[in-house]
C-alpha cells in the first residue's frame, strides 16, 4: 500500500475535470461520486507519468486508462479511516459485464472533517492492482442489504470484494508495465 499526500495540482486538476462531468443518471453518490472518482484517477494518471509508465488515457465507461493494451479501471473509495489489510475493495456487479478491463486498480481517499468537495480529502492510498480473472477467483460476491463482519460495511448494490492484503503491489506491477514498454532494464 502506498500513502500519499494529495497536492494542490492534483486537486486543481481533479476540479476542473469533475466540473465538466454530468452527474450521472443511477449514481448512487450524485456529485460527490465523481470528486471520488475523479481524484483517484487523477492520482493514478500522475503515478504512472512519474514512474515513466506509458498509458492511454482512454476516460471510457468502460475503463480509464490502457497500458500496453491492457484495459485498466480505477476504483476510488471514500473512507474516514485509513485502510488496513483486511478492508474491503469493490467492484459493483452492475459494472462487471460494461467494465470488461484486464486490470483494476483500488485507490483510498482519507476524508477529513467537515470540508466538502474534493479538497475534503487530504491523502490517498493506492492500495494495488488485481486482475479480473483473480477478481473472479479470489472474490466473494456481496448482495445489496448485506453487511460484511469483518468490516461493517454494509453494499448498497451487489459487489464483487477483495480485502487489501489479496491485491498485488501498485510498485509491482507498474513495473511489469514498464518492463513490458521497454522501459526497465532486467
Amino acid at each position: 500500500m502506498i500513502r500519499l499526500l494529495i497536492p494542490e495540482s492534483i486537486h486543481e486538476e481533479s476540479e476542473r475535470i469533475v466540473k465538466q462531468m454530468p452527474v450521472w443518471k443511477g449514481s448512487h453518490r450524485g456529485l460527490a461520486a465523481n470528486e471520488v472518482g475523479v481524484l483517484g484517477e487523477v492520482i493514478i494518471r500522475e503515478c504512472l507519468r512519474a514512474l515513466d509508465v506509458p498509458f492511454v488515457w482512454d476516460n471510457q465507461t468502460s475503463h480509464d486508462l490502457s497500458v500496453d493494451g491492457k484495459r485498466v479501471e480505477i476504483k476510488t473509495k471514500d473512507r474516514t479511516v485509513r485502510p488496513l489489510p483486511h478492508f474491503g475493495c469493490s467492484v459493483p456487479v452492475y459494472n462487471h459485464p460494461h467494465q470488461n478491463v484486464d486490470w483494476y486498480i483500488f485507490v483510498s481517499l482519507l476524508r477529513g472533517k467537515g470540508s466538502e468537495g474534493p479538497r475534503r480529502f487530504s491523502e490517498a492510498f493506492i492500495l494495488g492492482v488485481i486482475g479480473r480473472k483473480q477478481l473472479g477467483e479470489l472474490g466473494k460476491v456481496w448482495k445489496a442489504g448485506e453487511t460484511d463482519e469483518a468490516n461493517g460495511t454494509k453494499f448498497w448494490t451487489d459487489c464483487i470484494n477483495v480485502s487489501v492484503d489479496q491485491l498485488r503491489p501498485f510498485m509491482a506491477a507498474s513495473g511489469y508495465w514498464a518492463k513490458q514498454a521497454g522501459r526497465v532494464d532486467t
